[in-house]
């Protein structure tokens, strides 16, 4: 009897001893509690966050879901607000504004000019109508009459009709030798540089273009503009001068002299421009090559940039005088934007991104690069104007339709990726991402011209020449000048900078909920400093209860 009271009395005090230690901790979890909304409410009175003391409040349920429903709102609208700032900074973080002040224009180069001849056949050095409707009727031609029509299928509009793989006996080793035979010869004369005779040997450069054989004026050398393991043809585009006292982003340098290369544009005015004029044999005209049109081309480009005539040009015609007015835009880029990543920016410096044949980058250069590799890609050869190395070969008739298909395929893939966004695979490597420079000057050009009678004024005695007896040809005067003495142009600047988009954060953040830098500071208080010193003050880190 004894030991069973006692075995049942010793198994009751376990059970005692577990009720003790769950009451205990009931009484302490409302204590946790409790310092928690104590500390809560203090940080709400001490807190310069708008709304934040109601909620530390002694008051209904009810006011203290209304100023939730406020301050989350806020909140909210605060986020999306920041969110979209964020994303306009960093989808486009680059903004042109015009220049604050203006620039003279003696601080830029006089533009380059670069004058063709609308005709692409002398006709005393092959009758091209002849050997093409001859060819086409199926009759045999000599070597060298295939030859000339394998170079001029090139030059001439194209022929609906004709095959031009026909051409089989065609030789691009030579090429550029017939080309220069058989385009038609024109002079430049009476030139005058800022109402100063100079020898027009002296100014103007005869270079291979897509429009043939043509004469360039105040263009880089081409030992400046390519690399070395660019082949040239004989003379052409080789100027000797260099450009060492100007670079597109700088300007002329401060120790550069008022007559230096290129030349400047250092007056205003028609007196103080260019003036030259055209002279071109009266032979006949071969129609069936480009059409009745007759006369020249003339293109106004930068210094550095590489003339492509075909693309756009002014008409210059035949016993006309032309005056073209010049009126530059310049853009360049501040210090601060350099720092941004190219696609950042939209915008490549001339020498940033590398280029197999140009030493500069410029637009225009990549995209002549993109259509030379990939029409060397597609035909294993390159048109007659497009750099090459000295192991590439020239494209002949017989490549013809290769090459126009190349040209089509590559405008094709660019149009596509800016229209679409989306390209397939196999023609993502073919994409070159040709961006505009971001320090560039570009020439806006007006033209008037009026017929010319010069014949009446050498009889008049107002015009002279050297043979008076013989005027048997055809004379343009053109004359290219500066509007103003003063331009405003463009500049890219930060649209946000980090001081701009940090006050804008800073901005909405106290517009929405009072929140500054100071209220971040009374978090980090009231997290560690505060906590620290309370249990050192009193023992508990949530202060005086």
């Amino acid at each position: 009897m004894f030991e069973d009271d006692f075995v049942s009395v010793d198994l009751s005090f376990p059970a005692k001893d577990t009720m003790s230690e769950k009451s205990s901790e009931k009484k302490k979890s409302p204590i946790l509690f409790e310092k928690v909304v104590y500390y809560f409410r203090e940080y709400c009175n001490a807190t310069s966050i708008h709304g934040f003391r109601y909620f530390g409040e002694s008051r209904t349920v009810y006011e203290k879901i209304w100023w939730f429903i406020v301050f989350t709102i806020c909140l909210l609208m605060c986020v999306f607000s920041i969110i979209s700032v964020y994303r306009k900074w960093d989808q486009s973080p680059v903004i042109v504004t015009f220049a604050t002040r203006g620039k003279p224009i003696c601080d830029i180069p006089f533009p380059s000019i670069t004058v063709c001849s609308e005709s692409k056949v002398k006709y005393s050095v092959f009758d091209y109508r002849n050997a093409f409707l001859r060819k086409k009727e199926g009759e045999d031609l000599t070597e060298m009459e295939e030859n000339y029509l394998s170079v001029l299928s090139y030059m001439c509009k194209e022929q609906r009709g004709f095959n031009y793989s026909s051409l089989t006996h065609a030789n691009s080793d030579n090429f550029l030798d017939i080309l220069a035979e058989v385009s038609p010869e024109f002079s430049i004369i009476n030139c005058r540089l800022r109402a100063k005779s100079y020898p027009c040997k002296k100014l103007f450069t005869p270079i291979v273009t897509d429009e043939g054989i043509c004469y360039t004026f105040n263009m880089l050398d081409r030992r400046e503009l390519f690399h070395e393991n660019v082949v040239h043809h004989k003379h052409f585009h080789d100027i000797n001068e260099t450009s060492e006292e100007w670079s597109i982003e700088d300007g002329y340098r401060d120790t550069a002299d008022i007559l230096t290369y290129p030349q400047r544009a250092l007056l205003a005015g028609a007196r103080y421009g260019l003036k030259f004029e055209l002279k071109t044999e009266n032979e006949k005209l071969d129609t069936l090559c480009r059409g009745s049109v007759e006369g020249y081309i003339i293109l106004f480009h930068t210094p550095l940039r590489f003339p492509r005539p075909s693309q756009q040009y002014i008409r210059i015609p035949y016993n006309r005088a032309v005056s073209t007015t010049i009126t530059p835009t310049q853009i360049m880029t501040s210090d601060a934007v350099k720092n941004y990543p190219a696609q950042k920016r939209q915008c490549y410096f001339p020498r940033e991104k590398k280029l197999k044949y140009f030493n500069i980058y410029s637009q225009s250069h990549c995209e002549i690069e993109c259509l030379t590799n990939f029409t060397l890609l597609s035909c294993q050869c390159v048109l007659f104007h497009m750099p090459r190395e000295n192991s590439t070969r020239i494209c002949t008739a017989t490549d013809y339709y290769c090459a126009q298909t190349a040209e089509f395929r590559i405008q094709q893939i660019r149009l596509y990726n800016r229209i679409k966004k989306r390209i397939p695979e196999s023609l993502k490597q073919h994409i070159c991402h040709c961006m505009p420079m971001c320090s560039d000057i570009e020439y806006r050009v007006g033209s008037s011209q009026s017929v010319w009678n010069w014949t009446e004024e050498i009889e008049s005695g107002l015009y002279a020449v050297n043979d008076t007896d013989n005027v048997n040809y055809h004379l343009s005067k053109v004359r290219a000048y500066f509007l103003s003495g003063n331009f405003i142009g463009s500049e890219r600047n930060e649209l946000y900078g980090p001081t701009d988009f940090l006050a804008n954060f800073g901005g909405l953040l106290g517009l929405f909920t009072g929140f500054s830098i100071l209220s971040l500071m009374e978090i980090i208080y009231f997290l560690s400093v505060r906590l620290i010193c309370n249990i050192r003050l009193y023992r508990n880190w949530a202060g005086q209860i």
